[in-house]
C-alpha cells in the first residue's frame, strides 16, 4: 500500500543533527591535530626529493582545505536539520492548538 504521508519525528531529526555536529567536531579536531604532519620536508636536496615533498605537501594542503569545507557543510546541514525539526514541532503545535480550539 502506498502512502503520500511523510512522518517526521523532530526529536530524531535533532538527534541526527547532533550526530552530524559530533562528526564535524571529530573531523575538525583530526585536521587540527594532524595538519602539521602533512607538511613533508624533502628527504634530500636533490631535485626529485624536493619535487616529491612539494607535491605531497601541496596535495595535503588541498585535502585540508577540502576537508575543512566538509566540516562547514556538515555543520550547515546540522543547522538546517535543527531548523526543520523546530519548524515541524511548531507546525505540530499549531495543528494541535487548532484541534483543541475547534468546537465539538
Amino acid at each position: 500500500m502506498s502512502s503520500n504521508r511523510i512522518d517526521i519525528d523532530p526529536d530524531v531529526l535533532a538527534g541526527a543533527a547532533a550526530e552530524l555536529d559530533t562528526i564535524a567536531d571529530a573531523l575538525e579536531a583530526g585536521l587540527t591535530r594532524w595538519s602539521p604532519a602533512l607538511d613533508v620536508p624533502p628527504s634530500g636536496r636533490d631535485e626529485v626529493s624536493v619535487a616529491v615533498a612539494h607535491t605531497v605537501t601541496e596535495v595535503a594542503g588541498r585535502f585540508g582545505t577540502d576537508a575543512a569545507g566538509g566540516v562547514v557543510r556538515l555543520r550547515a546541514l546540522a543547522t538546517a536539520m535543527r531548523d526543520q525539526a523546530r519548524g515541524v514541532s511548531a507546525a505540530d503545535d499549531a495543528a494541535a492548538s487548532g484541534l483543541r480550539a475547534t468546537p465539538v
